[in-house]
């Protein structure tokens, strides 16, 4: 019996491929899961990073730079907040369909803030509204990124893995940086809030897409079902050790926020204070 061979371009195509993980220290088993966390991480990147800017410019057009500082301290509020409702959600639901309601929840805001759907009870607050979100939604997607990371990946694995998942952001302010001033001249700076819950939506339809083919990494119960059932090692439970994972990570994003909104604040304040001292001479 005289052996199959393989064909020549299959034989350099799988060269190639694996000459690329080498180089990206990746194995042939963790390559999907990376690329799928990879593209996950940068749409939504992109797409948060579209709102930041539209958003920045709308609520500076209606309300001032004076109103920021109120801003950052309800968003540090909003963001903690939104961490305990995690943690909360995960004792009535199983882990996957957190993470994908919670990634399909953060664009829905924005349609229906783009719409105005109830002047009546937004009325100017709706531009107000939208920015409290986007603090929210910072949050709501790291915690999302994380976890999802450290439900796909053991520790040996997200050492290798997780420094290129996390290069998204790197890829995300390349990408919105060149395509924003391009999209505002085309469909003007309102309209890239459509296409960024856009974005918010592709990246939520990828990790349904993971939570999926990759079901057996998450927990198939609640973690208030599972408390009463004996250990199951086979499926990687949310216990103490991972809900006070989660708890330092909101703690860390919160923390880190204060100095950012301490520099975007002086920004604008020591801009006033030139324009004071000009017109004073």
């Amino acid at each position: 019996m005289k052996r199959e061979r393989t064909p020549v371009p299959q034989q350099k195509s799988r060269r190639s491929g694996g000459r690329w993980l080498s180089w990206l220290n990746l194995r042939p088993e963790e390559s999907e899961r990376t690329f799928l966390m990879f593209a996950f991480y940068t749409l939504s990147s992109v797409g948060i990073l579209w709102l930041e800017v539209s958003v920045a410019a709308l609520f500076l057009g209606e309300y001032g730079a004076e109103s920021l500082p109120w801003i950052y301290i309800a968003s540090a509020g909003i963001g903690t907040g939104f961490g305990f409702l995690y943690a909360w959600l995960q004792k009535w639901l199983p882990l996957r369909q957190v993470i994908v309601i919670t990634a399909g929840l953060m664009a829905v805001p924005l349609f229906l803030f783009r719409l105005e759907l109830h002047p009546a009870l937004l009325g100017g607050y709706t531009i107000f509204l939208m920015r409290l979100w986007l603090e929210a939604i910072y949050v709501i997607n790291e915690i999302n990124t994380s976890i999802t990371a450290n439900q796909l990946f053991t520790i040996r694995e997200i050492k290798r893995t997780y420094p290129l998942i996390s290069s998204g952001i790197l890829a995300a302010d390349v990408l919105s940086g060149l395509s924003l001033p391009l999209l505002r001249s085309l469909i003007g700076l309102g309209n890239v809030i459509w296409l960024a819950g856009a974005m918010l939506c592709g990246g939520a339809a990828i990790l349904l897409y993971l939570t999926q083919i990759y079901r057996q990494f998450f927990p198939d119960g609640s973690r208030r079902r599972t408390t009463d059932k004996p250990p199951d090692f086979t499926n990687r439970q949310v216990q103490g050790p991972l809900r006070r994972y989660i708890i330092w990570v909101i703690v860390f994003f919160v923390a880190a926020a204060n100095p950012v909104a301490a520099a975007r604040f002086s920004v604008p304040k020591s801009a006033r204070t030139k324009r004071q001292r000009r017109n004073n001479r």
